[in-house]
């Protein structure tokens, strides 16, 4: 049983990483919402990388914050200026006891690369995104905190 949910977990993992074609874009160049709600998540943080890309026929924005007395974390930006999730470094050890189950299956002998909570803009964990090399390949996955696989 555990080998077929690492099978397909691996195999869910080649969809989820699906390499997107992402587009570096100024700050002065957002959408008047879009630089608000980017302005409001940067704080006293330092903008490392801002980003656009599109997903289903809509532009989301990808902004990476580093400083401001936290750690790193990425924010999605719809282009109304939502933010529809932030992504947050996190140790192994915070994870849900379910996920961390279904993590350490999967990187097996591996090695983790990252590992972040994905929260709701009101800071409810929605999921867990492990990146993890095994065997020579990288491979992404989004894990709900119920242990369960979860779609980007």
């Amino acid at each position: 049983m555990l080998r077929f949910v690492l099978i397909s977990i691996l195999a869910f993992s080649v969809g989820a990483g699906a390499d997107v074609s992402k587009k570096p874009v100024r700050l002065n160049d957002l959408p008047a919402a879009v630089r608000k709600t980017v302005e409001r998540q940067k704080g006293a943080a330092n903008i490392l990388r801002l980003e656009k890309f599109e997903r289903e026929g809509s532009q989301i924005y990808e902004l990476e914050l580093s400083g401001g007395g936290s750690a790193s974390k990425i924010v999605l930006i719809d282009a109304a200026g939502k933010v529809l999730e932030i992504k947050e470094a996190i140790k192994l050890g915070g994870v849900s006891k379910a996920a961390k189950a279904v993590i350490d299956s999967s990187v097996g002998d591996g090695t983790i690369l990252s590992l972040n909570s994905v929260k709701t803009s009101s800071g409810i964990i929605t999921a867990y995104e492990v990146k993890f090399s095994r065997e020579g390949k990288e491979s992404l996955l989004r894990i709900g905190p119920d242990g369960s696989l979860v779609q980007e």
